[in-house]
């Protein structure tokens, strides 16, 4: 990908990222409140509390999905994240402490974010015991005569390499 395209998936992320976190801190700004027993936020309460979330959301989004979430649709990256800290607060609220809802927030998005990159990781592949060195030459049948796997001189335009595999942590 070349440096103008990565800075526009990176701005569009940071932009996503910003909205999911400023739509976000409605609901949280009133869940802590109810947590904490204060009285109901003001419009310059919800005004700041959705500025922050905003620019910490706008910092963090891209780091995330390409840290962990590549594989994962981008709709999804932004929003599951974003309601598994409305679910944390949610249990946070049901537990009743202002400590929980600190701890539960981050948890929750770490939890939804966890989710995803489980369920959109790469396939895991199993490498064969015997490789093409080590196959018997009966076995090697990717050139016509037998030899064996095609040298890189010998790949024609049509011919695509083997994606590389990295291990899945």
């Amino acid at each position: 990908m070349d440096s103008k395209r990565t800075f526009r998936v990176n701005l569009l992320l940071a932009m996503l990222g910003a909205v999911a976190g400023a739509s976000i801190a409605i609901p949280i700004t009133l869940l802590g409140k109810l947590i904490t027993g204060a009285e109901p936020a003001a419009l310059p309460n919800y005004a700041w509390n959705a500025g922050a979330f905003a620019a910490m959301a706008a910092i963090g989004s891209p780091f995330l999905t390409w840290s962990a979430l590549r594989r994962v649709p981008l709709w999804r990256a932004v929003g599951e994240p974003a309601v598994g800290a409305v679910v944390g607060g949610g249990i946070a609220l049901l537990l009743g402490t202002p400590m929980s809802f600190l701890l539960l927030m981050p948890a929750g998005v770490a939890a939804a974010a966890w989710r995803l990159h489980q369920v959109y990781r790469e396939p895991q592949r199993r490498t064969p015991a015997l490789t093409a060195a080590a196959t018997p030459p009966s076995d090697r049948s990717d050139l016509p005569d037998g030899r064996g796997p095609r040298p890189p001189a010998m790949m024609s335009a049509s011919a695509t390499p083997l994606p590389r595999q990295t291990p899945v942590r």
